[in-house]
């Protein structure tokens, strides 16, 4: 009773609040608080104006905060690391808005279950000091925020500092605030600390709720008084309140937090009796109590009260892995069990406990308690994986002293044990414990490190330098020796230390496995320029291969004896130099022959060979490039006559590597001793075949069957392939019949029965080649040896040539025998050539007949893309629809949208490509565009990722980070530094932010190529880890002398607290704000300018806010209006969102307002102007006004004004040369005027006025007079503008146009690729009116003047069909698709620059100003 009095003197506390008090159940205020003004937040998020003028970052973000939304909504809880991305975002982009910062505030409390509290709150200061330090605005709402948190994780701080700190920063504690400040001393058991904040209260007037009243309950709790306690409900009725279900819970909780079981009992008896309900969540919360207050065991009456209703599992998962954090598995395992289970599709129950088991290892609770929780749930049949999910578990979060010893329960359940699981902890311990895991590998769990797992996960975390040291060490752990030397020289390749791993290779003879090492040996060949280091390896490489090669025919011909040798002699060496050179002929687009020479010779030097079929490409591939003297060297290493040389130090020869001479001589010499001599004639044989020499092969066979050698009936099936290669069909078939004749049972192998079959139908003996198909057919279909790429790509070749040549009923009738008798399976690649074959003769409907009758037959969509792109260059929309049918049947509807996306993409339709990324509900498929970007950068392609990235333009939900940086490395691949760093400028204009690798490459370019870089460069992380060890003690020793500061001035800061007058609320202000923003959701820029004028002093909205009026403004054509806010965000030094900003000055320059275009000029700076092309819009606004001369003289005054080179360069920057386009074609007039400015730029060597001149007097057919420009300036320019010509003599068909710039341009010093465009232009002006004589002679003429890569492939295959139309002879080979590589880069000196002229039709015709959504 005395307690009860004692809380009785609160009683005069409330008597007085009564007409104040406020009935809300703090269900609805606080627990609930997030989901309620959850819909609230979020529509300040959304972005439904028809503008999407906002910044990536705001969108990036806001995506962010909206899935963490839909999280809490869906399960109730969030992960730290959807938390930490968020920061991430708001550190990266600097900028978050007030409620996003409020909501990731909010999120560090209970929601985030499974961390412990002390991370939690380490977590919020962090978000806090962030938002603090790039000033984001925050008021009462983040504080009482930062109060729920903080008591959720019941982190320990002073009530009255932080009140204090509030009042300090003019801020009015609100009812909330004081609530929860209650709250926080009643945690501490304080009831007197809480009085005096109820006095506080008490002064301001403040309504008192349900919240104050529960947390008394909890605060006499802690103050271990529970009658007290339990009193506070007839205080509260006293007030006017009846105690909620809220109430009853935290008395429960109260009563487990001291184990009074009785009293529960009691107290669920007497809600029962009053019919207040109390849900699972809140009974969950007492079991929770009780548990970790050491009652566990106590919690099992309390289960069965439990009503599991929906949406209880989430709540139970959350108090599970609150539990674990606690230590309290085994009262975590009993809510699992209660927990619902659902079934699959066939009835089996859902696995479940997966994230039980997850959250004991991230809580590193013992090995011992996780093992015996993951039996109990494998015994109970509840999870049958548990075991494997905490293993995987533990290996993921690299603690070694979990993750091992449930591997080795792993083993002793006999599960099975991988190389991957222990890459995780390969990566996570230090550098000396690698190789520690190295040998656990292998030592308990008889796991042997393979190649990949020491070459990309245990070197790279080694972090020795020394290579030798390295090999050694690994050797030492037990790794294989050829693993360990294979794996050093890849990583000293990666890292481009050629000449160590020429070293490495040259003391240890290994196999080095061709496709692997071939792109870090070439790319380590650019980074060094160490030609002899790079033939070292590549002899290394090809002495592997023989090596190998070696003993897998030693090992055959010992199984199976002397008939083996026919079939390892079949396998032809793999031309693994060829490869290499061909590589390096594709990768090395710049000073590529003398590159190439280098390399030549010394392959040459070393004796090495390659194939002639390597040589005869090589040699296609250079095309003009290719001169006498890399001609003489592919000659020599094809000719078979080279040998290698022997390498230092080598052991002796073995016979596979012993020239014919050689074999022969050795051959003598046995004999002669009396010895057998069968084995190295059977070897004499292979290098006969091997040498591919017909005459001296049938000379040594003529020999060995007149001294009685049995020469195995394999060999003559090799000589039968012979006569083949070497195109001699009679000899083959002639041989082939006497084979029969012998046994009647032989059968060619498949790859010689088609390379028969096929040299058979090209000599149109088609008889013949049918019969020896089927006379081989097999009884089984390919198998996976017979179909090696060789092997498929001799099928596809036969089937591709008949397909070429318009032969369809001979394909068809092919390729039914091939797949007949097993010779093929039907692929992708195979049935190509049956839509190719009728789209050769432009017969669209057949190759689309074909097309469905394969997708119903084999479910495939060969050529596809192909047929896309023709259906849409011939704009047959019902075809195309019928197309995307029969694929979406095979490849489902997304996957079929973006292969239509990307055919628009390649054929120049991004309008197009761009209306189905816009479809509605159209899943997001990243790594479809990740696939695409890359294949074409491998293949050369510029112009569909520069389609690409405008298709995605504005289109949140697709990552465009990705398409910048591949087009990026394209560019910087191609050398196109200009283009480069034009990319980096339509970033900004399009908000895009870079991230530090693509600034990291740029950087890297710029500098390549003497170019200034025109922004900060990240620090690379060698660079960070430097900085931030050296900063380390200083930033300490910092924040200690901060820390003393702040305690030092705390106490000043308290007495003007009280000083100060409490300040009424003002709740006005807030709704003109949120009424300004719902005004501009419903596009009313008057209910806005009403909102906006009543604000009162402390109110403000953001640019963001502002641009949206500005725009809606615009939109309406009250420009007067807008321009007022234009001027009132730059007296401010800021500047509307950039494409607004854009579209208002489109909209001023129109209306020819020069003293709004002067007033807003003035305050900008030069970037800013060059960001929305102010110079190009004044310019067009003097057009407009009719001020075009006075426009002109005044740029003739400013550069006469230039006394300097930089100060030239500075105008001719400034100079709008899109505008001038448009004044030389709307002022034909002021052409001699334009024409004496241009001469004075060109007096400081600032040629763009004149290129501008002389396109404008080229394409106005005034040839006499641009061919005098031309000589006396252009002629010897680097670089040039001239694509909007050959623009204009597309779209007039004029031959003469085109004719006259290149005649122009053919003795000028632009780039090859630049006047291939311009050749390409004229041969598509002379296919489209059908003169293809003409064209194909103009393509004679340019072959002259550039390599056939230069010119447009597009252009030669529309050629080409045109020419087979008129049965003309195309007398040239087409280039592969990545050769349009060469033809963008090329051209980009035109190009590039031309990007200057392009805006010319915005600023001579202004757009429509619909921005997409």
């Amino acid at each position: 009773m005395a307690s009860i009095l004692r809380t009785g003197k609160l009683l005069r506390y409330f008597a007085g609040f009564t007409r104040n008090v406020v009935v809300n159940s703090v269900r609805e205020s606080e627990s609930n608080n997030l989901l309620n003004n959850a819909p609230c937040m979020c529509g300040h998020f959304q972005n439904g104006f028809a503008t999407n003028a906002a910044a990536k970052a705001e969108l990036s973000l806001d995506k962010q905060i909206r899935r963490l939304d839909q999280d809490v909504r869906r399960v109730g809880r969030i992960s730290r690391r959807d938390l930490e991305e968020v920061l991430d975002e708001i550190r990266t982009h600097r900028t978050a808005t007030s409620s996003q910062s409020l909501m990731v505030i909010r999120c560090c409390g209970n929601l985030v279950p499974e961390e412990l509290p002390e991370v939690r709150t380490a977590l919020v200061q962090e978000i806090w000091k962030t938002l603090n330090a790039l000033n984001v605005p925050m008021d009462i709402s983040h504080y009482n925020a930062l109060l729920r948190v903080y008591l959720e994780n019941e982190h320990g701080f002073a009530p009255t500092e932080f009140l204090a700190e509030i009042e300090a920063k003019g801020i009015e504690p609100n009812r909330v605030t004081y609530q929860r400040l209650i709250a926080r001393y009643c945690q501490l058991g304080d009831i007197d600390g809480a009085t005096r904040i109820l006095e506080f209260m008490r002064a301001k007037s403040l309504p008192v709720n349900e919240n104050v009243f529960n947390s008394l309950i909890l605060g006499h709790s802690q103050a271990n008084d529970l009658e007290s306690a339990k009193g506070i409900l007839g205080v509260m009725k006293q007030a006017g309140l009846e105690p909620s279900a809220d109430t009853y819970t935290t008395l429960l909780c109260a009563f487990a937090r001291h184990g009074d079981l009785e009293a529960i009992k009691e107290t669920l008896a007497e809600c029962e009796q009053k019919e207040i309900i109390l849900l699972d969540k809140d009974l969950l919360d007492i079991i929770y109590t009780l548990t970790i207050h050491g009652n566990g065991d106590s919690v099992d009456e309390l289960l069965t009260k439990l009503r599991i209703s929906p949406g209880f599992n989430q709540d139970a998962v959350n108090v599970i892995l609150r539990l674990v954090n606690k230590g309290q598995e085994d009262v975590g395992l009993k809510l699992l069990r209660v927990m619902p289970r659902t079934n699959r599709v066939n009835g089996e129950p859902i696995d479940v406990g997966a994230f039980f088991i997850r959250q004991m290892v991230k809580a590193n609770r013992p090995v011992e308690k996780i093992l015996s929780i993951c039996n109990a749930l494998q015994a109970e049949g509840l999870n049958p994986k548990a075991l494997t999910i905490a293993t995987e578990a533990g290996l993921t979060n690299g603690v070694v002293n979990n993750a091992l010893p449930l591997l080795q329960e792993m083993k002793n359940a006999g599960l099975p044990i991988r190389q991957h699981y222990f890459w995780p902890l390969i990566c996570s311990v230090e550098s000396n414990q690698v190789l520690d895991i190295v040998r656990r590998m292998q030592q308990e769990f008889s796991v042997y490190p393979n190649s990949e797992t020491i070459r990309d996960y245990v070197i790279p975390n080694l972090k020795e330098k020394n290579w030798e040291r390295v090999v050694t060490a690994l050797r030492d752990a037990g790794v294989p020796n050829s693993t360990a030397v294979t794996s050093a020289v890849y990583a000293a390749l990666a890292t481009h230390n050629i000449s160590e791993a020429a070293k490495i290779m040259e003391q240890n003879r290994a196999y080095y496995l061709p496709f692997l090492f071939k792109q870090p040996l070439i790319l380590a060949l650019s980074h060094t320029n160490d030609y002899s280091s790079f033939i070292r390896c590549v002899r290394q490489v090809h002495e592997g291969l023989q090596l190998r090669q070696g003993k897998e025919e030693e090992a055959e011909a010992g199984e199976a004896g002397g008939e083996a040798v026919a079939a390892v002699s079949e396998k032809a060496t793999h031309d693994v130099v060829g490869s290499i050179v061909q590589e390096a002929a594709t990768y090395f687009r710049r000073e590529r022959v003398a590159t190439l020479e280098k390399i030549l010779k010394g392959l040459v030097k070393q004796g090495l060979s390659i194939s002639s079929q390597k040589a005869t490409q090589i040699s296609e591939q250079l095309g003009g490039e290719l001169t006498p003297r890399v001609s003489e060297l592919l000659g020599k290493l094809s000719s078979g006559e080279l040998m290698p040389v022997p390498l230092p130090n080598s052991a002796k020869r073995s016979l596979d590597s012993l020239s014919i001479d050689e074999l022969e001589r050795f051959i003598a010499n046995v004999e002669a001793k009396g010895d057998n001599a069968n084995n190295i004639k059977r070897q004499l044989l292979n290098a006969c075949f091997r040498s591919q020499n017909i005459e001296k092969t049938l000379q040594v066979i003529a020999k060995l069957e007149s001294e009685k050698f049995q020469i195995p009936v394999g060999i003559y099936a090799q000589l039968i392939d012979l006569y083949t290669h070497h195109k001699r069909s009679s000899e083959a078939l002639e041989t082939y019949a006497q084979l029969k004749a012998k046994d009647a049972s032989f059968k060619l192998d498949n790859l010689k029965a088609v390379r028969l079959a096929d040299l058979l139908l090209q000599e149109e003996r088609d008889d013949a080649a049918f019969k020896v198909l089927e006379e081989n057919k097999k009884d089984a279909p390919v198998s996976e040896s017979e179909g090696s790429f060789n092997y498929v790509t001799t099928a596809w070749r036969t089937l591709n040539s008949l397909a070429e040549a318009g032969q369809a009923e001979r394909l068809t009738k092919l390729f039914d025998a091939l797949v007949a008798a097993n010779y093929i399976v039907p692929t992708n690649v195979l049935l190509g050539p049956l839509i190719k074959v009728h789209l050769v003769k432009d017969d669209v409907p057949k190759a689309i007949q074909a097309f469905e009758e394969i997708c119903q037959k084999h479910k495939s969509t060969p050529w596809k893309n192909e047929l896309a792109c023709r259906l849409i260059q011939k704009e047959d929309a019902a075809n195309l629809q019928k197309l995307t049918d029969l694929s979406t049947s095979i490849h489902g509807e997304v996957n079929s949208l973006y292969d239509l996306v990307f055919s628009f993409v390649e054929c120049g339709r991004v309008r197009q490509a761009r209306k189905i990324l816009e479809t509605p509900g159209l899943r997001t498929r990243p790594q479809r565009i990740n696939s695409a970007c890359d294949r074409y950068k491998n293949e050369g392609l510029l112009q569909p990722l520069e389609g690409l990235i405008e298709a995605t333009k504005d289109l949140g939900h697709i990552d465009r980070n990705k398409i910048y940086f591949t087009l990026l490395l394209s560019y910087d691949k191609a050398d196109e530094a200009e283009k480069a760093l034009g990319l980096w400028t339509k970033m900004q204009e399009e908000a895009v932010t870079p991230n530090d690798a693509f600034l990291l490459k740029l950087a890297e370019l710029l500098r390549r190529k003497n170019i200034e870089v025109p922004f900060v460069v990240p620090e690379t992380q060698k660079e960070s880890r430097a900085r931030k060890a050296k900063a380390k003690e200083q930033t300490k020793s910092e924040q200690t002398k901060a820390e003393a500061v702040k305690d030092k001035e705390a106490p000043k800061e308290k007495p003007q607290k009280k000083a100060e007058p409490a300040p009424a609320p003002t709740p006005k202000p807030v709704s003109h704000t949120s009424g300004f923003r719902k005004a501009l959701l419903a596009n009313d820029p008057d209910a806005a300018i009403a909102h906006k004028q009543s604000f009162q002093g402390g109110d403000k909205v953001g640019v963001l806010d502002t641009s949206r009026l500005i725009e809606l403004l615009v939109r309406a054509d009250r420009l007067t209006e807008a321009t007022k806010y234009v001027e009132e965000l730059l007296s401010e030094k800021l500047h509307p969102q950039p494409k607004i900003f854009k579209f208002y000055l489109n909209k001023i320059a129109a209306a020819g307002d020069l003293e709004t275009l002067n007033k807003i000029g003035q305050q900008l700076t030069e970037e800013q102007k060059r960001l929305v092309s102010f110079d190009n819009r004044f310019c067009h606004a003097n057009i407009v006004a009719g001020k075009a001369e006075q426009f002109l003289k005044q740029l003739s005054t400013d550069i006469e004004a230039a006394k300097t080179p930089e100060e030239a360069a500075k105008q001719a920057e400034k100079f709008p040369r899109g505008g001038a386009v448009g004044i030389l074609d709307k002022h034909p007039e002021l052409v001699p005027q334009y024409q004496s400015l241009a001469e004075k730029f060109a007096a400081h060597n600032q040629l763009g006025p004149m290129n501008v001149l002389w396109m404008h007097l080229i394409s106005s057919g005034q040839e006499a007079a641009s061919k005098q420009i031309w000589d006396k300036h252009l002629s010897n320019a680097p670089r040039l503008m001239f694509q909007r010509v050959l623009q204009t003599a597309r779209e007039q068909q004029d031959e003469k146009l085109a004719s006259v710039v290149i005649s122009q341009l053919r003795d000028s010093k632009i780039s090859e690729g630049a006047i291939g465009n311009a050749y390409s232009c004229l041969i598509d002006i002379q296919t489209n009116k059908g003169n293809t004589d003409k064209a194909l002679d103009v393509l004679a003429n340019a072959v002259k003047d550039v390599s056939l890569e230069n010119i447009n492939r597009t252009a030669l295959l529309r050629l080409k069909q045109a020419a087979e139309e008129k049965s003309q002879k195309f007398p040239y080979t087409i280039p592969e698709k990545r050769t349009k590589a060469d033809d963008s880069s090329s051209s980009s000196s035109s190009s590039s620059s031309d990007d200057d002229v392009s805006p010319s039709i915005p600023e001579t015709v202004p757009p429509k100003p619909t921005p997409k959504a």
